[in-house]
């Protein structure tokens, strides 16, 4: 780039609290030493401020805005890598790789602190960090959908860059929270935790409303005499859509229930709220209740409205939590492990390409949160991570576990809750996915047991999905015991070696100086 553009953004960003370079004596207080938009010259299209924001303004068709910084990181020893959305049992700390995208942020770590490198929650672009031996870079997408996107001149605020500096001797796991709480320093949590069942795994959307109380009742009648109450969540399976031989139209499909469930959902709410529980719900926004998935357009102005819609049917019922799933999914046409470097390798054109991709997503998360009202939590499934915290009350924080196979179990649970347990409280209150049992040939117990352990002492939020025919008296008495837990409040738990180990082996939890060791092959 031409030098002369180069000093007039240091100029402007001299004292942002950006990087600078040396042996991990962290990047800071100083502009990015290169940046190019679409790979050139950016003139004067973008603007830098002294708090981190970047603003873009251009009348030209725009892809990806780039900033680096030299760093000499040759002491750093690992990075830490996430996911866009929830992750999928591979997260992990890796070796230092410029080539290795890190989706939203990055975590440094050195011989005696850990730096972080991020962007603010609910940008207005999809923000990757490359970290080498020599340089940090970012890398913003505009694109709107898979096109660059037209601001027509209008000036946009992209991010906020963010970066702390570690502190000597402080462990990664308290460096990555605290990380965590810089870049969302206003996170919308439940007012206290959130625990109970969710049907999914008992019955895998062929569900009724006779099987759902006598599985649900099992779980209530182990709450006993907890001031906390538990949520009821029936999953897939209620709609009254194509997919459940329902006959409303498309857009009608989330306000009535199918033959096969059998209950109104307003009768539903009551019911559960008679067994003194709360009630909630399953929810795909993006889906037209065909029998195959479509990728849709998310610039469909369609899509707002009937998410107000739908929303404002299940307050009138009762409904107080609402699971959003497949959020990502329906507009991106793959699951988002894949698209590491690209989050539109797969999408259509879209209607508008007046705003980014991001803008234009996290303004439907915006419109759920809004719809949803402030008496109705949300846990977001499938959910872009950095736009449900600061919006949603909880995340489902990983892919499935299973009901069927510990393999699946084994891979998904222990991963996400031990790298993404950063995120609790700080972004939104994690939610691991469930404990659950579906078939007398299923998962063995003395496996199950420790998954059930982990999560009800890790201050996440613990959901059973489990037929009642399998529940025994040592079983109900560990569910007991773990849903007591699991009700009040607690420290989030801390794996010890998460930094090691992709399924962390040794945890400590509030209030125990013991060390806790699970097994998980």
């Amino acid at each position: 780039m031409r030098m002369k553009t180069l000093k007039s953004l240091v100029a402007i960003a001299a004292a942002a609290p950006f990087f600078g370079a040396a042996a991990m004596d962290f990047c800071g207080n100083r502009a990015p030493d290169a940046v190019t938009i679409d790979g050139g010259d950016p003139g004067d299209q973008l603007r830098i401020e002294k708090d981190g924001r970047i603003f873009l303004k251009s009348q030209n068709p725009v892809s990806t805005v780039e900033l680096s910084w030299k760093a000499d990181l040759s002491d750093a020893e690992k990075s830490y890598r996430g996911d866009w959305e929830r992750t999928y049992g591979t997260m992990s700390w890796g070796e230092i790789d410029a080539n290795r995208p890190h989706p939203w942020y990055c975590l440094v770590k050195g011989a005696d602190r850990t730096d972080g490198y991020g962007v603010e929650v609910q940008p207005a672009a999809f923000a990757r960090w490359h970290v080498g031996r020599d340089s940090i870079r970012l890398v913003l997408d505009v694109k709107a959908g898979n096109r660059p996107v037209r601001l027509r001149g209008r000036e946009l605020e992209l991010c906020r860059v963010v970066s702390r500096r570690g502190k000597p001797g402080e462990r990664p796991f308290i460096a990555g929270r605290e990380f965590c709480r810089a870049m969302c320093p206003k996170p919308r949590l439940p007012k206290s935790p959130v625990y109970g069942f969710n049907d999914w795994y008992c019955s895998y959307g062929s569900n009724t409303a006779e099987n759902f109380f006598a599985d649900a009742k099992e779980i209530v009648d182990l709450c006993e005499g907890l001031e906390n109450r538990p949520f009821l969540v029936v999953d897939d399976g209620w709609q009254n859509s194509k997919a459940r031989k329902g006959d409303a139209a498309p857009e009608l499909q989330w306000r009535s229930h199918n033959k096969y469930w059998g209950m109104p959902m307003d009768e539903f709410c009551r019911r559960v709220k008679a067994m003194n529980a709360r009630p909630g719900l399953w929810y795909r926004p993006l889906w037209d209740g065909e029998l195959k998935s479509k990728i849709v357009d998310p610039t469909d102005p369609r899509w707002e409205k009937q998410i107000r819609e739908d929303m404002a049917c299940f307050r009138a019922w009762g409904i107080e939590l609402v699971k959003i799933d497949f959020i990502t999914f329906d507009w991106g046409g793959t699951w988002h492990f894949k698209l590491l470097d690209a989050p539109y390798k797969t999408v259509n054109d879209w209607a508008d390409d007046s705003r980014t991709g991001a803008e234009v997503v996290r303004g439907l998360y915006r419109t759920m949160r809004e719809a949803a009202g402030d008496n109705v939590y949300i846990i977001g499934c499938n959910a872009l991570d950095h736009f449900a915290a600061g919006l949603f009350e909880l995340q489902r924080i990983g892919d499935d576990t299973s009901g069927k196979e510990w393999k699946r179990t084994r891979k998904m649970g222990p991963n996400t809750l031990g790298m993404r347990s950063t995120h609790d409280r700080t972004f939104y209150a994690a939610d691991a996915d469930c404990v659950a049992l579906y078939t007398r040939k299923g998962i063995p117990w003395r496996k199950n047991r420790q998954w059930l352990d982990l999560v009800a002492r890790s201050g996440t939020s613990l959901f059973i999905s489990w037929k009642r025919e399998f529940l025994n008296p040592e079983i109900k008495e560990a569910f007991r015991k773990a849903l007591k837990t699991a009700s009040k409040e607690r420290k989030t738990g801390e794996p010890l070696d998460w930094t090691d180990h992709i399924r962390p082996l040794e945890w400590r939890f509030d209030g125990e100086d013991a060390v806790q060791t699970y097994n998980w092959k």
